[in-house]
């Protein structure tokens, strides 16, 4: 153990989770107290409402999602090092431009498959203004190049802020829209204004942090132009991490609208109860993995260094899986009992859902160093099997035994995701000599390259 933090590199991650998790943890408190008044005041069949309408517009901002914050990490980090602004301006013009496309475009395509095929949702018709104001919120869910940028520029204190700005929002709009006894329409305004302070927030940093390094000036977002000024392969790059990602991201919105489906509304209120706590007891790793991040992307993943990272992260990932299992197991009926009897049977959900925890978190670090070596594809395949297996688990188990059955086919659905991501490691940990670069390709197609006629 005293071999694992003498490595300055590791403790730098460390000290950048230190920084998230000071303020994800407040943020995490608030949010709470939200979820608590919300409800605590809403009938379950209303909260549920409320929950299958966020995991609606998730769904949507992750279908039509490009992983552009990918883009600007790996195709900027190594040249803004060097001092090679020229990558780095092409490689955020072409982040906010597929940002802006894919964004609103989803936000159109969001809005009328609601008003064609809403009521599969159970959602009534009263209802769809909420949801057709709540698809305004899509550009921003979708849009991932101010992440990127931020961590690029390595302003993980800015990042961190984001996470006190939400949760401090919804409190605030949940503590009047229960004063104001709105009900449904009043919570649904809160988490919508929470959301939207959240986006603005980030966009508004990013675009500072692009200014004070003299890159606003030169900013001129766009995806044909761009794309051509950058290294060969990158579409390639593009469509399996958004593929992924979107595999990825999925899995909780598309569970909640399964479940909602299969077994009750009321039952797609309690999932999503059961996933905000565990969502909260693990958050410890996954800010341990989004300080990792920038750091593996600036190793060589030819050498043994960023693969040993990887799973000295991903060891301590694993023990912050299990005691947060622990902390379910123990304090998991604690704390929904503060919501009321109405929502008890989230306690048991969570018990059947709690292996997840320890599967995600010890995978999490395994995708950063695949992605750095440039074999998004295999993590591409290994979220494609696992969903394929998932969603007739989820079908079956949940249609046989309810709500229960739901939470073990998440579990085993996660334990499967793990296992094919760690083989697949392994394969390419071996194979680690044919890697090549981003940048490096860049360079031999260059050189290998006939002149152009006019030279």
């Amino acid at each position: 153990m005293k071999g694992l933090f003498s490595d300055d590199l590791f403790r730098v991650v460390l000290k950048n989770a230190g920084k998230l998790g000071s303020t994800k943890l407040i943020g995490a408190i608030i949010g709470l107290l939200a979820l608590v008044s919300t409800g605590r005041t809403l009938h379950p069949h209303d909260f549920g409402v409320l929950t299958l309408i966020a995991s609606y517009i998730e769904t949507i901002a992750a279908m039509g999602q490009f992983q552009s914050w990918q883009i600007v990490l790996h195709y900027s980090a190594i040249p803004w090092k060097k001092g090679e602004r020229t990558m780095v301006q092409n490689s955020i013009n072409l982040a906010i431009g597929l940002d802006i496309c894919a964004g609103l475009l989803s936000m159109v395509l969001g809005a009328l498959a609601f008003l064609f095929f809403g009521k599969m949702l159970d959602v009534h018709d009263q209802h769809t203004a909420l949801v057709l104001l709540y698809c305004t919120l899509i550009p921003g869910l979708g849009s991932t190049a101010p992440y990127g940028i931020l961590r690029l520029f390595d302003r993980i204190d800015l990042v961190s802020r984001q996470q006190l700005i939400t949760p401090a929002v919804r409190a605030l709009g949940c503590l009047l829209a229960w004063l104001s006894g709105t009900k449904l329409t009043g919570f649904v305004i809160a988490w919508y204004c929470a959301t939207l302070a959240g986006q603005l927030y980030l966009w508004g940093t990013a675009l500072l942090e692009l200014k004070r390094h003299d890159l606003l000036a030169t900013l001129r977002p766009s995806i044909i132009k761009a794309s051509r000024q950058m290294p060969k392969g990158l579409w390639g790059f593009v469509w399996t991490a958004s593929i992924t990602t979107l595999l990825e991201t999925v899995w909780e919105p598309i569970s909640k609208l399964l479940v909602g489906r299969i077994v009750s509304t009321s039952a797609a209120g309690l999932y999503s109860l059961a996933m905000e706590f565990l969502d909260a007891v693990q958050r410890p790793a996954k800010l341990l993995e989004k300080s990792y991040y920038p750091e593996v992307v600036l190793m060589d993943p030819r050498t043994p260094a960023p693969w040993k990272l990887a799973l000295r992260t991903s060891a301590l990932s694993a023990v912050f899986g299990l005691v947060a299992m622990l902390i379910v197991y123990l304090g998991g009926k604690p704390v929904i009992s503060i919501f009321g009897h109405r929502f008890g049977d989230a306690a048991t959900l969570m018990m059947w859902m709690s292996p997840s925890l320890v599967f995600f978190t010890a995978g999490l670090p395994m995708e950063g160093v695949l992605y750095t070596a440039g074999r998004s594809h295999y993590i591409m395949l290994a979220q494609l099997c696992s969903v394929i297996c998932y969603v007739p688990l989820l079908i079956y188990l949940g249609n046989h035994y309810g709500l229960n059955g739901a939470g073990l086919a998440y579990a085993l659905g996660m334990f499967l995701a793990t296992l094919i991501t760690f083989a697949i490691m392994g394969v390419t940990y071996l194979r680690r000599h044919k890697i090549i670069l981003p940048h490096e390709r860049e360079i031999r197609q260059t050189s290998t390259a006939s002149p152009p006629p006019h030279a």
